[in-house]
Parts: C-alpha cells; sequence; structure tokens
C-alpha cells in the first residue's frame, strides 16, 4: 500500500494529538480540513465535501474555508460545541527545502472563544471545578477582560447551576474521576466538558493568587490555567488576581428564580430583549453594558453599600450638565477591556491601538466632571496615562491600515530608520513616474506606460499597435506577450526595482518590529489599564442609572429593618412596553414574616404582581430608583421562586416533579431574611394532594421560616389560614362581574376572591355558548354536591372522605381554557356527562 503524501503525513501527525478537535489545517490561501474533520465540518458549516489526492489509490475527504472568512465559520463551530485547531504555515513558501513547517498556533473552545465586535455586550467564561472532598470550588475566567473569580460552592446541583447560568460559563475543565451526575448536568445545559489532570502551577502564575495555604484554590486554578496555556500557546499575561466572590456577600438566587425572573436573558427567544437588563441598560460602552449585567445577577446585601451606590447615582442624575457631558465622554471610549486582552494574546491590529490612544485621551475629561463630588474620590484612583498617550500620539498616523503587514502604521519623524526606507522606496516611485516620462519621450510611443505586478515586477507596457516604434537601441527585453500589449524590461528598471522593493521590504521588517516594541511597551501598562477599564465600567453604570431614575415616576428607595411599603409600585418592563397610562400600579405592605395570600382568576394578574415585587427588589439591592410614588424595602439575602415559566421538559421530569424540587430547595436554603414566591403550588396534581401540600408549605413558612412570602393559589379553601395564623393575610385580585361578563381591574387589594371566574375566561376566549352555558350547569352543579361534603371536610383528618365527583372537579381543574379548541370543549363536556351518569 503506497504512503501518504509527506504534506498528509505532516498533517496526520498533527491530529494524533488533537483527538477531540477540528483542525483548520493551513494550505495556502485557504484553512483545509480531512478525514472525519472534513465529513462533520462540511455538514455543520454548509460546505462541498470534495476529496484530495494524498498518495493512497482513494481520494482523502477534504472542505476548506478561505483563511480571510476563517473565523466567522470558526465560531460557527464553536458555538455548536466544537473545538478547533488552528495550525499555521511558520515560515514562507520556498523559504526552505522540503515541506514548510506547520504547527497549533491555538485551539479554540467554547469557554476561550473571543466574542467579535458584533457580540461585544455577551459575556463568555471557562471555568475549572475542582471536588476537595467537602464541595467544589470554581475558578471562572473571561478570557476576553482576564477578570477570574473563585467560588466555593456547596455539592447541591442547584447552586452549581446557578453559579453556570449567571456567569454564562461555556466550558468545564474538571479531572477524569470528577462526579458523573453534575457532568450529565453541564451537557444538558450545553457546557462543553473538557477533562485535563494537571494541577501544578508553576510559579510565576502564584503573584495571581492572594494566598499560597488554601490547596482546593491551588490545584483549582492550576487546572484553569495549564488548559489555557494548553490551548492558547502562550503565557497568559493579562489575568487580573484571583478574586474570591463569597456567595453570600451577594443576594442569592438560585438558577430557576434568574431564569423565570428574566433578568438577562427572554424566556421566548433567550435572548437579551425584554429583560431586566435591557431595560436598566443605558450604558455607552459594552463593558460598561456586561458590568451592569453582573450587578443585576449580584445585587447588594450590605445596605452601606447600596447607599453608597445611590447616593453616586443621585449626585449624577442631580446635575444634568455633568450627566450629559459625561455621557459624550463615554460614547467616546472603547472597550478597554478587550483590547488590553487582545494586545496580551497576540491579536490586537493597529487600529485597536488607535481606540486605546482614543479612550485614554477621554479619560481627564471623565476624572474632571466627577472629582468635584466627594462621592466619586475613591473612585477617581487611576492614572491619566500621559506617557503613553503621548507614545502612542507620537508613534501612529490617524488613519491606520488594519494590518501592520500592510506598513504605513507610523508617524513620519517617530523613527530614523524607518523614514529613511520610507524615503527610499517612496524616492523609487517618484523615479519610476520619471522615467516613464522619459521613455515617452525617447520612444515618441504616448501611450507607453509603466506597470506592476506580483508575478513581474515593473515592467514597460506598450500596445501592439505600437510595437514598430520599438527600436533595439532602447534595450527592451520582451517578458509577458498579451492579446493587445506586449511588456518589456530594461536593466536599469531592474536594478531599480530591486532597489525600491528591498526598501519596501526593509521598511515593512522595521515597522514589524517596531509596531512589536510598541506592544510590549503597552504590556508593561496592563494592570494599571485593567483598573482604569474597571472604573470606567462601573462610572458607565452608575451614569446608566442615572439615566434611568430620571425617568419619570422613579424614586429613590429606603431601607428598613424589617418592613416593605411600596406605594403605587410598576412592573419596570410592562410598564414600558404597555401605552402610557395602561399599566395598573400596585401596593405591597408587609412587615415581619408576613405570608400574603392571593387568589383570584386566571389572567388576573398575580403571576405579574409577583414578579414585578421580586424585580423591584432586585433593582433597590442593585442601587437604582424605582418607578414608584415611594419605597420601603428590608435587605433580602435570597430570593425563591417558582412561578412555573420554566417546567424542565428536557430532563425528563413532570412539571409537579420539577415544582416539588424547587419548592424542596427553598424550603430547606430559605431564612427569615429571604422572599419567597410560590406561584400556584399543587396545580400538577390532584386536587386534595395538591391543596394537602399547598397548605402545609404555607404553615412551615409561616410557622418555621417566617420569610416575607407571597402564594398565590385557586385552592380557596386554605384563605381560612388567615383566622389560624397571625402573620397569614388575604390579598385577591379585582374583577368587575356585569352579566356573566367579566373585566380584570389587574388590581391588588385585601381580601379573599370570591371565586375563580374560570368560565367567565373561557367566554372571553370566545368558546361555543352552547359549551358555556353546560359548563355553567356543570359547574353549579359540581359546587352544590361539593358543598354538602365541604361541611365535614377537614384537610388533615386521619380517614379520607369519600367525594363522588373528584374526578371530574380535578378535570375541570386542570384545563387550560387557553388551550381549548371548540371542539376539545365538546369532548370535553361529553366526557364529563358520561362520568357524571356513570355515578
Amino acid at each position: 500500500m503506497a504512503e501518504y503524501t509527506p504534506m498528509m503525513m505532516q498533517y496526520l501527525q498533527v491530529k494524533e494529538k488533537l483527538q477531540d478537535a477540528i483542525v483548520f489545517y493551513r494550505l495556502g490561501d485557504f484553512y483545509e480540513m480531512f478525514f472525519e474533520d472534513a465529513k462533520v465540518a462540511s455538514k455543520e458549516l454548509d460546505l462541498v465535501l470534495t476529496g484530495r489526492n494524498a498518495g493512497q489509490e482513494e481520494k482523502v475527504p477534504m472542505c476548506g474555508v478561505p483563511f480571510h472568512a476563517a473565523n466567522t465559520y470558526l465560531q460557527r463551530l464553536v458555538s455548536k460545541g466544537y473545538k478547533v485547531a488552528i495550525v499555521e504555515q511558520l515560515e514562507e513558501a520556498g523559504s526552505s527545502k522540503g515541506i514548510v513547517k506547520r504547527d497549533v498556533i491555538k485551539i479554540v473552545t467554547p469557554g476561550t472563544m473571543l466574542p467579535d465586535e458584533q457580540n461585544e455586550k455577551d459575556v463568555v467564561t471557562l471555568a475549572s471545578i475542582y471536588d476537595y472532598g467537602y464541595g467544589y470550588y470554581l475558578c471562572i475566567v473571561d478570557l476576553s477582560t482576564g477578570e477570574t473569580i473563585g467560588c466555593d460552592v456547596s455539592y447541591n446541583s442547584l447552586d452549581v447551576k446557578a453559579i453556570a447560568y449567571k456567569n454564562n460559563i461555556k466550558e468545564f475543565i474538571c479531572q477524569s474521576d470528577f462526579n458523573q451526575e453534575m457532568i450529565d448536568m453541564f451537557k444538558e445545559m450545553n457546557i462543553i466538558v473538557s477533562f485535563f489532570e494537571d494541577t501544578m502551577l508553576e510559579n510565576r502564575y502564584l503573584k495571581h493568587l492572594s494566598s499560597m495555604d488554601d490547596v482546593k484554590v491551588i490545584h483549582s486554578y492550576g487546572l484553569l490555567i495549564n488548559y489555557l496555556e494548553l490551548t492558547q500557546k502562550r503565557v497568559i499575561d493579562h489575568l487580573q488576581t484571583l478574586k474570591y466572590e463569597d456567595v453570600n456577600e451577594k443576594l442569592k438566587m438560585d438558577y430557576n428564580t434568574i431564569l423565570n425572573l428574566e433578568l438577562v436573558r427572554s424566556l421566548k427567544n433567550d435572548s437579551k430583549s425584554e429583560t431586566l437588563w435591557s431595560f436598566m441598560d443605558h450604558t455607552s460602552s459594552s463593558m460598561g453594558s456586561r458590568l451592569l449585567r453582573k450587578l443585576i445577577e449580584h445585587p447588594l446585601v450590605n445596605q452601606n453599600e447600596i447607599e453608597k451606590r445611590l447616593d453616586q447615582v443621585t449626585t449624577i442624575k442631580n446635575d444634568l450638565l455633568c450627566m450629559n457631558q459625561l455621557k459624550k465622554s463615554l460614547e467616546n471610549i472603547y472597550d478597554l477591556q478587550r483590547l488590553i486582552a487582545k494586545i496580551a494574546l497576540g491579536s490586537s491590529n493597529p487600529i485597536d491601538l488607535v481606540r486605546l490612544l482614543k479612550t485614554l485621551e477621554e479619560v481627564p475629561n471623565i476624572k474632571l466632571l466627577l472629582k468635584k463630588y466627594e462621592v466619586f474620590h475613591e473612585l477617581l484612583d487611576f492614572e491619566e496615562f500621559e506617557a503613553l498617550k503621548d507614545r502612542l500620539e507620537n508613534a501612529l498616523v490617524e488613519q491606520v491600515p488594519v494590518s501592520i503587514k500592510d506598513g504605513g502604521v507610523f508617524k513620519e519623524g517617530y523613527d530614523v530608520e524607518l523614514d529613511r526606507l520610507n524615503a527610499l522606496s517612496n524616492g523609487g516611485k517618484d523615479w519610476i513616474l520619471e522615467l516613464e516620462q522619459r521613455e515617452k519621450e525617447k520612444t515618441g510611443i504616448k501611450n507607453l506606460k509603466i506597470g506592476y505586478n506580483r508575478v513581474f515586477g515593473y515592467y514597460i507596457e506598450i500596445s501592439k499597435g505600437q510595437l514598430n516604434q520599438v527600436k533595439d537601441e532602447f534595450g527592451y527585453i520582451r517578458k509577458q506577450t498579451l492579446t493587445n500589449q506586449e511588456r518589456f524590461i530594461t536593466q536599469e528598471l531592474k536594478e531599480k526595482e530591486d532597489e525600491i522593493l528591498k526598501a519596501q521590504e526593509n521598511a515593512l521588517k522595521k515597522e514589524y518590529l517596531l509596531y512589536e516594541e510598541l506592544l510590549a511597551y503597552i504590556k508593561d501598562f496592563l494592570n494599571k489599564l485593567q483598573h482604569l477599564a474597571m472604573r470606567l465600567a462601573y462610572i458607565d453604570c452608575l451614569l446608566s442609572l442615572a439615566i434611568l431614575a430620571n425617568q419619570p415616576g422613579y424614586q429613590r428607595p429606603t431601607f428598613h429593618e424589617y418592613r416593605l411599603d411600596i406605594k403605587q409600585g410598576r412592573h419596570p418592563i410592562l410598564n414600558k412596553l404597555m401605552k402610557h397610562g395602561k399599566f395598573v400600579a400596585n401596593d405591597c405592605f408587609m412587615e415581619h414574616d408576613d405570608v400574603l395570600m392571593i387568589t383570584g382568576p386566571n389572567m388576573g394578574g398575580k403571576s405579574t404582581y409577583m414578579r414585578q415585587l421580586a424585580l423591584l427588589v432586585i433593582m433597590g439591592q442593585i442601587g437604582s430608583y424605582l418607578p414608584c410614588v415611594s419605597a420601603t424595602l428590608p435587605i433580602f439575602d435570597q430570593i425563591f421562586t417558582r412561578i412555573g415559566a420554566s417546567d424542565d421538559i428536557l430532563s425528563g421530569q413532570s412539571t409537579f416533579m420539577v415544582e416539588m424540587n424547587e419548592a424542596n430547595y427553598a424550603l430547606k436554603h430559605a431564612s427569615k431574611n429571604s422572599l419567597i414566591l410560590f406561584d400556584e403550588i399543587g396545580r400538577g396534581t390532584s386536587t386534595y394532594d395538591g391543596m394537602s401540600l399547598a397548605q402545609a408549605m404555607i404553615e412551615y413558612i409561616a410557622s418555621h421560616i417566617k420569610a416575607k412570602t407571597l402564594f398565590s393559589t385557586h385552592y380557596h379553601e386554605l384563605t381560612s389560614l388567615e383566622n389560624q395564623f397571625d402573620n397569614i393575610k388575604n390579598y385577591h385580585v379585582l374583577v368587575h362581574e356585569k352579566d356573566h361578563h367579566v373585566t380584570f381591574m389587574y388590581k391588588v387589594v385585601k381580601g379573599k376572591a370570591d371565586k375563580s371566574y374560570g368560565i367567565n375566561v373561557a367566554r372571553l376566549a370566545s368558546l361555543p355558548s352552547k359549551v358555556i352555558a353546560r359548563a355553567s350547569a356543570l359547574l353549579n352543579e359540581l359546587e352544590g354536591q361539593r358543598k354538602v361534603v365541604m361541611q365535614s371536610f377537614d384537610l388533615f383528618q386521619e380517614e379520607s372522605v369519600p367525594f363522588e365527583y373528584e374526578e371530574v372537579i380535578d378535570t375541570l381543574k386542570s384545563v387550560d381554557v387557553n388551550r381549548l379548541t371548540p371542539m376539545d370543549a365538546l369532548l370535553l363536556i361529553n366526557k364529563l356527562k358520561k362520568d357524571i351518569q356513570d355515578e
């Protein structure tokens, strides 16, 4: 059997070490993929699968992408969970005998992929997770900014899930013996898992750790760093000091709470639109927007810190001139965090350096605007980088090229040797123009011209019709024959060409050296530039909160040890989306350990009211003004929700099982300082099972946890608990009923609801009148039967009470009228009638 060609043997040697990655193999102007990689890539990227002769009888499967457009294809593969290894040519073709040297320059993975300019507000992180025997230690890095955080987390999967979601972790690194159930959970979340064993940490990275005593931190950080060096093929210069993030120092929200409240991602389309983040985001920079997202996902629990942030927001809000000028300055800055990362990772271009300069030019203006206010003094502890700014200003032309390979980056006067080489090159070009004029005069050929291409260099071009005027004494040497022209060279032209091209080549080499020197100079400022970037991002967030605070109807919240008192509160997102004046404002008052039992029909606004309270609490603890007439809030340590918008179908769990798991997590972890929001607990099982569980949970919260709670329910029987517990209070959503037609008022008031209005909702859905009439008759009959039974019904009595129509009632209660077609309704009525007749 014939051997593979030398090029294919080289490829196979590289691929042998990269079994878990698709290899982009540079051949000229293309990245090629071979064998199984080609089959996968052609399918995922819609590429034509071809074949290549590789020394065997059969062609090797192959597909490719142009190198100049490779990043687009690479991002598509990585977004689907693939790793991509970039194999580059390390020398020019023909510079040495034999095959061109190639090697891996980078392995791009879901956790190390830098977001493109269209997605600058995206946060993508990579995390190591280390099992130390009592829990997990995570080290999380955003490679695009260098920010690195560490945190302890329990073995509870929901705790790990929340951290993964909040930090948008795209890839976990763990050792091969890591917990399989946790690995399966990561895969369900579309998080890639990479196995890596080396936890040894080299000395040069120890400076990033505040303590050398904690073994779990060193092992977890070692996993992270060694994996980064493996994939990036370089020392990672721009990593910031590992910051320990104590989850107890921020408002804790589990995965389901963050998801259900749509803080940063919409449940409808998994995007930022119609989320709290999009609504609050008035930032001017991408790094400001990313930090705002982090503030939303990590609200404060220290009242002094909240008040301090509110003081800063209020100061900007009250100085409109300062606010407008600050916004103009911040609009002129670029994403400094990612500029720094690109410089550190060797992927920057001259345009990035110009953007760095323009950003630094705005720093003194921002400092000047804020330094007159004492509340900003700590925030303005950054340098103005005069030396770096001067160096960049003296070095760079205004309109730099995209690539250093194109030349023309540096100003005249920046470097004497470069000026000399440019003069030779430019002088040569002037000489060419003079030569063209001389040759026209000498030959009498007016349309003679001197051109240039990469293959032949400089040439004299004469049209076919003028060839008879070319004489031997001109010294023209025929070089190329075209359809309508002939091309010639002369000895003099060839010598000058060598001189010009040599000067151009040397000038480009000199520019590259100067560029590398400039990058090395900038790298000395990386830590201080990162500090500046964090400060600018935070100032941008404060400005965003101040712009929000300036909107009509926004008030600064006050804080109280235990009282919650919101007057005319509005849902921050719906209030903006609905036409002016359409959204109905609501009060909310709770003291100590109040549990508000909320009854009323579907579509009445119960879930909206609950979400509204949670969002206002989160905004308050971020340090934001609130949409209300007034607001007094306690400081909550945790928020738990069970609102039912994110039932976990993919994991194979029923709605009821998901509901019980989420309720269990809340009941086990909530404290008296927590906020609990339970919407329709018990709906996924039979009437008495659901009612029993709901009552038991309410009683447990009211008597044991004593956390402030909103508990909506369809079980009107539970409203009697108000008479048994001092801290349980009945509320309901107002409904106006006239002639069997209802109008939802969306107003939450004291007292219990009289009935569920399910048939009225069905009428609003325009079900056939015969169906509505029959359902009304059935309901009256069933309610009559129910009253007889309920006279002796005790929720927790030892012996069960016979109830012949329980299944009928369960069926009616479980009906989702919003999804009921007329045919479904008729079939349902027929079934109910048959069931009753059979009794």
